[in-house]
């Protein structure tokens, strides 16, 4: 047994807590037991030296940064006198009448019309032609119409199916009326490629009696 003595020595050392106490330990005893769980599964997550990762970064058509008290520009414009790999410039300038007679007399299709040729300027003709010159190249894709955009002409009219590869090269190239430019669309190859696939439409919607013969 313990005497008096004893129990009231052991009262002394008994610690004593007040509710607030309590509560208090609880909540950092069960925060505890979420965060630190939480904080070793995202240990192989975190970088102590993360700068490769977080860095300032150039976001197209914007401006970033400073450089000698100049804002530096996304996308600038290449170094004069250069031209990126595999690319060929193409020589002539303008969307004038003459410059495109020149393109029809010395500009001839390097490929030949074969099936993978047609199969890639059909695929290239429907991502970007076919809004406007329509799924046939009659003028009358889907954004054509009253208040919309304006149709262009058919490609089956006389005067177009009398146009030479190097003049439709040409148009396709620098543009013509409210058609922009598509030489940063297609390469060249592409270009004469789609050139093909507007050659078998034109025969398709105006074949010969040689045609519907076969």
């Amino acid at each position: 047994m313990i005497g008096p003595g004893a129990q009231e020595k052991l009262g002394r050392w008994t610690p004593r807590f007040s509710p607030l106490m309590f509560k208090a330990t609880l909540v950092v005893i069960v925060t505890a037991a979420f965060c630190v769980p939480l904080f070793i599964l995202a240990i192989p997550y975190l970088e102590l030296f993360n700068d490769m990762a977080v860095q300032p970064k150039g976001k197209a058509q914007s401006e970033y940064g400073l450089l000698q008290g100049a804002a530096l520009i996304v996308e600038r414009p290449p170094v004069a006198g250069t031209i990126p790999i595999d690319h060929y410039p193409y020589h002539l300038e303008g969307k004038d009448e003459k410059t495109a007679k020149i393109a029809e007399e010395t500009l001839t299709n390097p490929l030949e019309p074969t099936m993978k040729v047609l199969e890639e300027g059909q695929k290239l003709f429907n991502y970007y032609c076919i809004t406007c010159h329509g799924a046939q190249g009659d003028g009358n894709g889907p954004i054509i119409g009253p208040d919309l955009f304006p149709a262009p002409p058919s490609m089956h009219t006389d005067t177009a199916r009398a146009f030479k590869d190097g003049k439709i090269f040409h148009i396709i190239t620098r543009g013509q009326n409210t058609m922009p430019a598509h030489a940063d669309k297609f390469t060249a190859d592409e270009r004469w490629a789609i050139i093909h696939f507007v050659r078998a439409l034109q025969r398709a919607m105006n074949p010969t009696a040689e045609d519907l013969e076969k």
